[in-house]
């Protein structure tokens, strides 16, 4: 049946959305049903704010807790997805705690897992002074979500080496204990930031897509930005699962 891909990280600001906007575009370029996408970031809506990839907003929040006819509407259209379909969930860091609290409560990847689809938890771990949180976020999702639920870790390098010295993630002890866990590591290519990250930055700032940015004629990127877009592109995707 479908993919079901929910990004999740109680951290904000590091690569969560970048990240689903990447997989978004990977399985459109693969030739693949177009994802059905749903942003449910209270606060950012960044992946809403892609037009090219026709996503649904949902405001999940009440106050402080999930509004469950929203919630339903969500399964509603996870329900609707046929084979071979992808269906992409943002999900926003300030209802992160929530969020995932419902997921679990309502047994979500349990009963989606027995209508036949496939469940991917996707989360972001990066370097520098974020990598503590997010690795405590990678740790919560995999110590409460269950084994029906395939968690892919996505290690993004903006913000510095994902590990300490010669220490990879992949040496911690909170990714030993949970690997089995894991399905797949997505390490993110580390672009030089006065050229090719110069670039992606602004394609990311004005929301375009990898194609919008390097085939439009009016997209307003000279020969040499376009060719660096395509190496980001094709570096980024090589690192991506086709499994998923």
């Amino acid at each position: 049946m479908a993919n079901i891909h929910f990004f999740l990280q109680g951290k904000g600001g590091v690569g969560k959305s970048f990240c689903a906007t990447m997989l978004t575009q990977y399985i459109i370029a693969s030739g693949r049903p177009h994802p059905i996408c749903i942003d449910t970031d209270p606060v950012n809506a960044t992946f809403a704010a892609y037009k090219a990839f026709n996503v649904m907003r949902v405001e999940i929040m009440n106050g402080d807790k999930i509004d469950p006819l929203k919630f339903d509407l969500i399964m509603e259209k996870i329900f609707s997805a046929e084979e071979d379909d992808t269906v992409i969930i943002d999900n926003g860091a300030s209802s992160f705690l929530t969020f995932s609290s419902y997921l679990l409560s309502a047994d979500v990847p349990n009963l989606l897992d027995s209508m036949g689809h496939s469940v991917f938890i996707n989360t972001i771990v990066t370097g520098g002074d974020t990598m503590g949180d997010t690795m405590h976020g990678f740790g919560a999702l995999a110590s409460q979500f269950p084994t029906t639920a395939k968690i892919l870790v996505w290690l993004n390098p903006y913000f510095g080496i994902v590990g300490h010295g010669n220490l990879k993630f992949q040496d911690s002890p909170i990714y030993k204990d949970n690997k089995d866990k894991v399905l797949a590591l997505i390490e993110l290519p580390d672009l030089a930031r006065e050229t090719f990250g110069m670039n992606l930055s602004r394609m990311l700032k004005e929301r375009l897509t990898f194609p919008e940015a390097i085939l439009r004629e009016d997209s307003g990127y000279s020969i040499m930005d376009r060719q660096r877009l395509r190496i980001a592109q094709r570096k980024i995707f090589s690192v991506i699962p086709p499994e998923i």
